[in-house]
């Protein structure tokens, strides 16, 4: 589920506004929660909600959207922010709190859907969870955000993350159920690559977290398509 926040003083633009992303999710097949505000105070005071996404109007009255981000950025460092306004020249203010872009009213479908895709896959790419290995010393649960990669050895997978090397009875095909829709790919039969660490590609070899590991003739195509896909913003 993904918690958007719209913002805007005008009643009809909020409906604009709220009805697009409506379109745009259905469309997408994205589960979504939109939440309309007339102005920010009662988006920041409304605790019992957190959110994804912010879409703001900058020409409010009183507390203006650059006042609303500001605000957000206190607390919130990572929320996306993205300004929908006919104000295009107050875009350079934007860089202040690190919105991510900006839609101009009147909002046209198609360049809307477009950027949106983006900001969607750059959401999508910051996704995590959290896995438990059962091991024979007890358990561990490690974040997928610190997994570089798993290697299946017999019966055995190695899974290679920031804190050191895990051992876990296990199958490859078991994890990849358990990372479907995340960030990891296979280069050959042994390994399953988390792309937000690959550093680099030379020839056959991928270097992951600072190992070089092999890509295998019959999945290069399909391996360096998905990282193309990754690295561009685009899902694979």
């Amino acid at each position: 589920m993904i918690n958007i926040a719209v913002v805007d003083d005008s009643a009809e633009d909020r409906k604009i506004l709220t009805d697009t992303l409506k379109r745009f999710t259905a469309e997408q097949k994205i589960s979504a929660n939109i939440v309309a505000y007339q102005n920010g105070e009662d988006a920041i005071n409304d605790t019992a909600q957190s959110f994804d996404i912010f879409c703001l109007d900058i020409d409010m009255p009183g507390f203006d959207g650059i006042d609303l981000a500001k605000k957000i950025r206190e607390y919130d460092s990572e929320v996306v922010i993205v300004f929908v306004t006919n104000m295009a020249q107050m875009a350079i203010m934007g860089y202040e709190v690190r919105a991510m872009d900006f839609i101009l009213k009147p909002i046209e479908y198609y360049a809307f859907s477009m950027k949106m895709q983006s900001i969607f896959n750059i959401i999508d790419k910051k996704k995590s969870k959290n896995i438990v290995l059962n091991l024979s010393e007890g358990m561990v649960r490690i974040s997928t955000d610190d997994l570089y990669y798993a290697e299946i050895k017999g019966h055995y997978l190695f899974y290679h993350t920031k804190s050191g090397i895990y051992q876990q009875r296990s199958t490859i095909s078991e994890l990849e159920e358990k990372l479907k829709g995340l960030s990891f790919a296979k280069c050959n039969q042994c390994y399953l690559i988390n792309l937000k660490h690959v550093r680099a590609v030379k020839k056959d070899d991928v270097n992951v977290g600072g190992d070089w590991l092999k890509i295998s003739r019959p999945r290069k195509k399909a391996f360096l398509q998905s990282l193309a896909n990754y690295m561009g913003g685009f899902e694979a």
